[in-house]
Order: structure tokens, then sequence, then C-alpha cells
């Protein structure tokens, strides 16, 4: 195991934006157009981040090799850092202390006053780990866990960690996403997508694309990039999201059972 001082710890700018999107991607996923489009959105997410705040992530170094990363995004009228992803991609990397010095670094910058919220500190942390972890690999939420974070009593699959010993993080309630029923979407799929955090959010579009054209042959299916269409998006009163025969799918396209009845139930509908 290396020591700490060995692993640098380096904000986010305009030089390391690759080696910050390539760490989301597997090798196998290199020559996947669906993943590697995902990249290209989150570049372009990232820079837009960028000009908007400032440094939104850390990204950790092993010598000269990209190892990990912390993202994150502030909340200003929550007064809120919200942690995105925190990401130690490579078996080889694990349990060597990567993920804690990406996370004390966050903390520890946290503590200065930011512009973001008016030259104070922000009230605190908040992040929702992802589940999905790999065989051997430490969980996120254990992690946190271990790292100070609390449960939110409403929501406990939410985390949080207070700059202030008395602040209780309450979140706003969810924003429902309202589709506005368009005419043109009648009889045909509409896929809408956008620059996003994360890869994964286009390859699950494009995932539930081949779902789509498995269960309905032939359909007709339109793509639209909300930040290059935005009235198509603002017509519809949503940015990102899949649309059959004039319905919201609301179901996952990994519960596919579920997925594919909605697929089919909104077909149907006159």
């Amino acid at each position: 195991m290396p020591p700490e001082e060995s692993i640098r710890i380096v904000e986010l700018s305009e030089e390391n934006i690759g080696d910050l999107c390539f760490l989301c991607v597997p090798s196998e996923r290199l020559s996947d157009s669906s993943f590697m489009k995902g990249v290209e959105l989150k570049k372009t997410w990232v820079k837009d981040m960028l000009r908007r705040w400032g440094p939104v992530a850390k990204v950790a170094y092993l010598g000269e090799t990209p190892a990990g990363f912390i993202q994150y995004v502030p909340i200003t009228d929550e007064k809120i850092v919200y942690i995105t992803c925190i990401f130690v991609p490579r078996k080889e990397h694990w349990r060597k202390g990567i993920g804690r010095r990406l996370l004390i670094s966050l903390i520890e910058d946290m503590k200065c006053p930011k512009e973001w919220f008016g030259g104070e500190p922000p009230l605190a942390l908040v992040t929702k780990p992802f589940p999905g972890e790999k065989p051997g690999q430490y969980s996120a939420r254990s992690f946190f866990r271990d790292m100070g974070f609390q449960e939110v009593e409403e929501n406990p699959s939410i985390l949080y960690y207070p700059f202030k010993p008395d602040f209780k993080y309450i979140p706003p309630e969810p924003e429902e996403l309202n589709y506005i029923p368009q005419g043109d979407d009648r009889g045909k799929a509409v896929i809408l997508y956008r620059p996003s955090f994360c890869p994964l959010s286009y390859f699950f579009l494009k995932k539930s694309e081949q779902e789509i054209e498995k269960a309905i042959p032939g359909i007709s299916i339109r793509w639209i990039n909300s930040s290059e269409e935005p009235a198509e998006a603002e017509k519809r009163g949503i940015s990102e999201g899949i649309i059959v025969n004039g319905r919201l799918i609301r179901a996952f396209v990994f519960d596919r059972a579920t997925f594919i009845e909605e697929v089919l139930a909104a077909l149907k509908e006159e």
C-alpha cells in the first residue's frame, strides 16, 4: 500500500477534464459508442459547470495516473453542496485511502467561505450513495457513514455532513415530471436527453431505445438534445425522459418487465 503522500488531489480545471471523464469508462466500454457519447455529454456538462461555478470536482492521482474523483454541485437555494459521485474505478486502487483523501479534501475546502453562498460556507454536504458496489468494493453508504455523514430522518437513503452541530438537513419535496402532451408525439417514441454529470444517463437511454425497438418493431424514434433544441424540451415540460405515444414512461429500463409493460400500455392509448 503506497503512503498517503503519494496520492495527489487536484482540483478540476480545463487541463484535467479528460482525466475526470474517462475515469467513468470501464476498459471494456471504450469501443461502446453509446458509452462514449455519454462521456462527450459529460465533458459538455463539466465545461458548463466550470464556467458557472468554477471547480466542481477533485481528481486523485497516484503518481501521474488518475485513480479516482469526487464530483459535486452547489445548491444555492438550499445553501448546501450536493456530492453527485465519488468513484475509484479500478480494483487495484481500492482500499488505498483514495476516497478518504478526496472526501477530506472536499470537507476542508467547504469549511471556507464560498461566493456561491454569499461569502459563507455551505450548511452541509449532502449525497445519496449509489448502491451498486462491485464484489470486494467498500460500499459508498458505509464509507460516508464512517466519514461522519448522518442519515436524513425522513429519508435514510440521503446522507449529510453538517458544518454546524445543530443543523439538520430536511430535503425539499422532489419535483414531479409533468409532461405536457404534444400531438407530434403520438404514434412514436421520443427520447429527450441533455449533458449530464454521469455518462450512464445516455447509456441507459440507449438501452431503453433498444428495449422499445424489441417491444414495438418498426416504431419511429426521435431523439431530442434539450440543450440544442430547448424549445422542444420547454413545450414538453421536461428536459430528459422517454415518451411513447404521447405518454411519459416512468419505469426505469433495468426493471425490464415493468418498463415494457408501461411502453405497451402507452401504445394502446387512444
